[in-house]
């Protein structure tokens, strides 16, 4: 949301702070009183950290002195609240939307591009039945929403997709640079693993492959100095032995040194950070398991290899995307390196046309910016 943030700053009619909330594992819960642990604490004030140097009205709802959570509509008083995740159950009680006002304004603006097959999760849940306003990421989302919500999609209105905008507008330049070869002639790849790793049948999504190719991209990078490599792990990803428990290799003090691991190799970088525009921008390919990122690195016009596995599942939009990706079993290592000889270091691309057509065709509607459109649709409907 930064450019939709920063015109919003910019027009007096509108006041914006961004409530920094607490992140809900499996085994950690702050709204049980339980207390944030210090890689949590570490990565919540540096998220705190980051959205104020930015110059943002930031506030933290969880106070470590006190354990415990500010009152929103006390200390607050919103007239308009924009949730980031329709996933209720990562918030506090006292934060959800059936519990807070029924005069406040509820928006929502999908975090991601919503392609695998979720569709109670991604188009009905109590959030997109209730919210005053969806703005959906492409017109194929409205007709998905009018298919799969018990409202029809009666509340979504289509404005693009806020955080692809810098690469759209062409202003992503101001992000970090963060390749530790800036300048060379090195061939850079992002190598961006999902957390969905395991079968257990209660888990929805099953897309990630990391546990079958984890240990051959790390020696693949060591062997290959020639080769710059991001490797930008899923957020979730180094609690992945909630998912797993029985796996010693996903304990999360294993994981740690994994990425320890990586960071420490002379020509890879280890990459959490939310704001990845610049990298995707300033790299080569992409080599991923993740499901937004199959739509998101479209607008960096790069190829990409998709890992794939049986259990993966595609909803209208995602069936469209992945048409645009290069494909090998997760478990086909032989075949990723395939990927990296014909496609990169060959320049065998022959999948581009596919992608820009694709592109063109659902992404970028003539370069018009999804912040400029949400924001005139709040001046005009809320102010004017």
């Amino acid at each position: 949301m930064d450019s939709l943030i920063d015109l919003l700053n910019k027009d007096e009619s509108f006041n914006v702070t961004v409530l920094l909330v607490p992140f809900k594992t499996i085994s950690y819960n702050v709204y049980k009183n339980d207390r944030l642990h210090d890689s949590q604490l570490e990565e919540y004030n540096d998220n705190y950290n980051y959205f104020k140097s930015k110059g943002f009205n930031t506030i933290k709802a969880y106070d470590e002195s006190t354990n415990s959570l500010i009152d929103i509509e006390l200390e607050l008083m919103p007239d308009i609240i924009f949730y980031m995740s329709p996933w209720e159950g990562i918030l506090p009680p006292e934060y959800r939307m059936h519990n807070l006002p029924q005069n406040i304004i509820y928006c929502y603006i999908p975090y991601s591009m919503y392609l695998s097959k979720l569709k109670n999760d991604q188009f009905n849940r109590p959030l997109q039945k209730k919210a005053w306003k969806i703005f959906a990421q492409t017109p194929l989302h409205k007709q998905l929403a009018i298919k799969y919500s018990n409202n029809k999609g009666s509340n979504v209105l289509v404005t693009g997709y806020p955080k692809m905008d810098p690469l759209i507008k062409n202003t992503e330049g101001n992000m970090p640079k963060i390749w530790k070869s800036e300048g060379s002639e090195k061939i850079r790849i992002i190598w961006a693993p999902h957390y969905s790793i395991g079968k257990d049948e209660n888990v929805k999504l099953a897309f990630s492959t990391f546990e079958y190719n984890y240990k051959f991209f790390y020696e693949y990078a060591k062997k290959h100095p020639e080769i710059e490599w991001i490797f930008k792990p899923h957020p979730k990803l180094i609690y992945a032995g909630e998912r797993m428990p029985d796996n010693e290799n996903f304990k999360l003090e294993n994981l740690k040194e994994y990425y320890k691991k990586w960071d420490e190799l002379p020509n890879a970088t280890v990459y959490e950070r939310g704001d990845y525009l610049n990298v995707f921008k300033n790299s080569d390919a992409m080599i991923t398991d993740s499901i937004s990122f199959l739509a998101e690195y479209l607008y960096a016009k790069h190829p990409g290899l998709l890992l794939t596995r049986p259990e993966q599942e595609f909803n209208e939009f995602g069936e469209i995307i992945k048409e645009g990706w290069y494909k090998s079993d997760g478990k086909d290592l032989d075949g990723i390196e395939k990927f990296i000889n014909d496609v990169l270091i060959e320049g065998k691309d022959n999948l581009k046309n596919e992608r820009d057509n694709i592109y063109f065709a659902y992404l970028n509607k003539n370069g018009v910016s999804a912040s400029q459109n949400i924001y005139k649709y709040l001046k005009k409907t809320l102010v004017d």
